[in-house]
């Protein structure tokens, strides 16, 4: 396997680059999720308040940030809601769980009490609201379950495109709405995420962010009438991964990285943009660094992620009171640990100097088994005649993982 050896680490991760950012899947499957979209938030709109309250919505997530990597069968969809006489809420650091923020709504009420136009949503918040007019996240959220179940229900739980039915299914997880979406060839799901739709000088963070959202995402072991909402940033942290040259690159190779280890499983998305993030901040604004050699940035976040992993310690970027790890036992940070030690150590080899064994560890660091070949030609990956698309040649599956058991 691998017999023809690569010029050098950086070759072989411009090569893999290039594969991890296939996306001839892409237009098939967002064709169809962008008509399912309409087609849901068509049917919410028409529903009172939620049709006031509808505020847009945008994509986030991995596809959003354009840092997918996988098979385009998750997509991210946050819709905001604005509630009247926004800028009245009142927001309030919540002090028992940092990153989180309590709504007060006191003098929304006072302000919409008498307005016609607002007597529907002025009636629902009064069930949304505790003794002291803040949000209640789970009343919020059964209210837009109700929604999505009456739009499937109107649908038949079914939707057509083309001619084709798709089958489609429901279900809460975590702060989400997610619509499964059954097709004859696709299968995939969309998590509608609600945010509360604050300005900048409702921020808690002394940051500039310009709007943000407060989203419900769920508290264990919580009451059910808890009022802690979590602060979002996506817009501005968006704006902090743009033009950063080989930032996304190495961000997309750090998640096929994950992906192609099953004891990484519980390295989140959001925890490895949470270290580019934080990379960002310590370069000050300097964007020369990005310009830097793949290999080189790419051996200088896994030794983030390493030091992040035996201090047990990754920081929310908006609070770093917010220690993102915590819900994670010491077995899963060790077993994480493990792997990236290993595989940052096989970098470094590679970096010196290339052998047939070192660069058959590479690929397996960032490619699962099926997306393997037996030989490496001068071109890495086949190119489809005269597109840039980019295909690898399959292996026969090999029995172990190197990685999955390692330390």
């Amino acid at each position: 396997m691998f017999t023809t050896v690569r010029p050098n680490l950086e070759t072989i991760l411009t090569d893999l680059n290039k594969f991890i950012n296939i996306d001839r899947d892409r237009e098939k499957y967002t064709n169809h999720f962008e008509q399912i979209k309409i087609n849901i938030f068509f049917h919410l709109r028409q529903m009172k308040p939620f049709g006031s309250l509808f505020n847009g919505y945008q994509l986030g997530g991995s596809y959003g940030d354009n840092l997918k990597v996988t098979l385009p069968n998750e997509f991210d969809l946050v819709f905001h809601i604005r509630f009247p006489e926004s800028k009245l809420i009142d927001v309030i650091e919540d002090y028992d769980i940092p990153g989180n923020v309590h709504l007060s709504f006191t003098r929304v009420m006072a302000k919409i009490r008498k307005e016609k136009q607002h007597e529907i949503t002025y009636n629902c918040l009064l069930k949304w609201l505790d003794a002291n007019d803040r949000l209640i996240v789970d009343r919020l959220q059964s209210y837009f379950q109700s929604c999505f179940a009456k739009v499937l229900e109107d649908l038949n739980w079914e939707a057509r495109l083309h001619n084709e039915y798709t089958r489609l299914r429901y279900h809460r997880e975590g702060p989400a709405h997610t619509i499964k979406v059954i097709g004859k060839n696709m299968q995939y799901s969309v998590d509608f995420v609600p945010g509360i739709l604050l300005d900048q000088f409702q921020s808690i963070t002394p940051t500039h962010v310009g709007q943000w959202e407060a989203i419900p995402k769920p508290i264990k072991s919580a009451r059910r009438d808890y009022t802690s909402f979590r602060t979002s940033y996506y817009s501005a942290e968006k704006a902090m991964l743009q033009n950063c040259n080989n930032l996304k690159n190495c961000l997309r190779m750090m998640k096929k990285f994950r992906d192609a280890h099953q004891n990484m499983s519980n390295m989140k998305s959001y925890f490895i943009k949470t270290l580019f993030l934080l990379k960002v901040h310590e370069q000050g604004g300097n964007k020369l660094y990005w310009n830097k050699p793949l290999s080189t940035i790419i051996l200088d976040m896994f030794k983030s992620m390493e030091v992040s992993l035996k201090t047990k310690k990754l920081p929310f970027f908006w609070d770093q009171r917010l220690n993102m790890y915590d819900q994670l036992t010491n077995s899963n940070l060790s077993e994480m640990l493990g792997c990236v030690v290993s595989c940052r150590m096989t970098l470094e080899k590679a970096q010196q100097g290339l052998t047939p064994a070192i660069q058959r560890r590479v690929y397996e660091i960032f490619l699962v088994q099926n997306e393997r070949r037996p030989t490496v030609q001068p071109e890495m990956f086949e190119t489809n005649g005269d597109s840039n698309e980019y295909s690898p040649i399959v292996e026969q599956p090999r029995k172990s993982d190197p990685y999955c058991n390692i330390l």
